[in-house]
């Protein structure tokens, strides 16, 4: 098993209460797959790898920071899906855990549980289901969804009860609404006693020249939330031109919070600088 160290986020003013429609979005229909229990102390990723692909066809070279699969970026390490197996193209979806993860796209079931079993993985039944597992490590494989364990986190952590995932969270679901359309987010771990309860940083583009980041935050309240906007604006004055174009909103409704969205440089080779490099936004949030 091969780990690897890594670093370690365009919408106009909005509330961070519902968006009125009842159909799960891409994303809160990924961390569904998420346990609430399993995220304590653990942060969680999101990736729309298939879109990643498409916007790769305009230029491969910007999105490979954060457009591959098996890599969140801030909890600082990757599951390698080539040791089983797998050609990261397989993957649609990918959504981590810390030590856990599912991804959803088009496997080939039976070439990789003989690559496992080749491997020494032993087959076992978990829950009345088939999983593979060896040194620490548990993976259920089928044809259109592969979840893994690794680190004292067995399938539990991505296998949630019904009503007990991200999901079913209503800060997540806030967050989800302040991020829109993204193609990646990396959720800070979520601590209720903090001045800033839960965060994070996504990924925007409307074609692959034309991207963006963006970072939410959920406050204790609204005056944390306005203090906050008003540090980000101070940080964006401070490092111009760095972050200009730069938009601050205060979030209102039933969960207060900030989201300040960044375009990337048009001499930016890479997307995703926020999580990469310039992290004075966030390093601002943290310190309220």
């Amino acid at each position: 098993m091969v780990f690897v160290c890594l670093l370690s986020a365009l919408t106009t003013g909005c509330s961070s209460g519902s968006g009125g429609d009842d159909s799960p979005s891409a994303l809160m229909d990924a961390v569904g797959h998420i346990s609430t229990a399993g995220t304590k102390g653990a942060q969680v990723s999101y990736l729309d790898a298939a879109r990643v692909r498409s916007l790769e066809k305009g230029d491969s070279r910007r999105f490979r920071a954060v457009g591959q699969a098996g890599r969140p970026l801030m909890t600082g390490y990757r599951f390698n899906a080539h040791a089983y197996g797998l050609d990261p193209a397989m993957i649609d979806t990918d959504v981590t855990n810390g030590y856990a993860g599912h991804w959803q796209g088009s496997f080939d079931a039976d070439r990789v549980t003989a690559k496992l079993e080749a491997g020494g993985f032993a087959r076992r039944a978990w829950h009345g289901e088939t999983v593979w597992a060896k040194d620490g490590i548990t993976l259920q494989v089928s044809k259109g969804e592969i979840s893994f364990g690794y680190a004292g986190k067995d399938l539990s952590a991505v296998r949630p009860a019904k009503g007990e995932s991200v999901a079913d969270d209503p800060d997540y679901r806030a967050l989800g609404d302040c991020l829109g359309d993204v193609y990646r987010v990396d959720f800070d771990g979520k601590d209720p006693k903090d001045p800033v309860r839960l965060s994070a940083t996504g990924q925007l583009a409307k074609s692959a020249k034309q991207t963006s980041g963006v970072i939410c935050a959920l406050t204790d309240g609204k005056r944390t939330a306005e203090r906050a906007a008003d540090r980000l604006k101070s940080v964006i004055r401070q490092r111009a031109p760095r972050f200009d174009g730069a938009k601050v909103t205060v979030l209102t409704g039933d969960s207060p919070g900030v989201k300040v969205t960044v375009p990337d440089r048009p001499g930016d080779k890479r997307a995703g600088r926020l999580l990469i490099s310039d992290i004075d936004l966030q390093l601002a949030l943290s310190r309220l």
